[in-house]
């Protein structure tokens, strides 16, 4: 982890995330979380990135999900750091307010933990005082200064997934899912 907490690229690939290797990890994810809590009684994905994975694994688990948008890439193009500010649509939160349950954060990537950290703050005032805040994306980037509770690739370099326009370049596929990494 850098002290700065922004994403490491060593520029020596850009990984791809296959449709199989998405369906795989979200069902790894879901069963992990399963395994370690008794329920999970909401799903929340972070739009763009975590929308499809949190369907995913909100299917897996038998509840709804709940998209939330925040956003802090200032926009798409590959390698771009991004700047640390969040902004995160509280609108989208409403629907947690005075949840006591426990949610799942889910999201596609940790690239420097500031999303993760931004949504949890946003949501902090408008849950309930029983309310459990888990995390879990597919990938975490080395450089996160906060790692998720549950992630499945390290990675160290850019990543491509499959509702993303592919770069025009060739990709890698990420290495076959070996298990759920858990930060305890």
């Amino acid at each position: 982890m850098n002290a700065a907490g922004q994403r490491v690229f060593e520029h020596q690939r850009i990984w791809r995330v296959t449709e199989r290797a998405l369906t795989a990890a979200c069902a790894a994810l879901a069963d992990a979380v399963r395994e370690d809590h008794l329920a999970v009684s909401r799903v929340v994905g972070i739009a763009n990135g975590g929308v499809i994975p949190a369907g995913q694994v909100a299917r897996h688990l038998g509840v709804e999900p709940l998209i939330v948008r925040a956003r802090h890439n200032i926009d798409d193009r590959t390698y771009l750091q991004a700047t640390g500010e969040v902004e995160v649509e509280q609108a989208d939160a409403v629907a947690l307010t005075g949840f006591n349950g426990t949610v799942l954060v889910v999201d596609d990537i940790c690239g420097s933990g500031a999303t993760l950290r931004a949504l949890a703050q946003a949501l902090k005032p408008v849950v309930g005082p029983g309310c459990r805040l888990l995390t879990a994306t597919l990938c975490l980037n080395a450089g996160a200064r906060l790692r998720p509770d549950y992630w499945i690739w390290p990675v160290s370099d850019w990543v491509n997934f499959p509702w993303e326009q592919p770069p025009g370049v060739p990709r890698s596929d990420l290495p076959h899912l070996e298990g759920v990494h858990r930060d305890r």
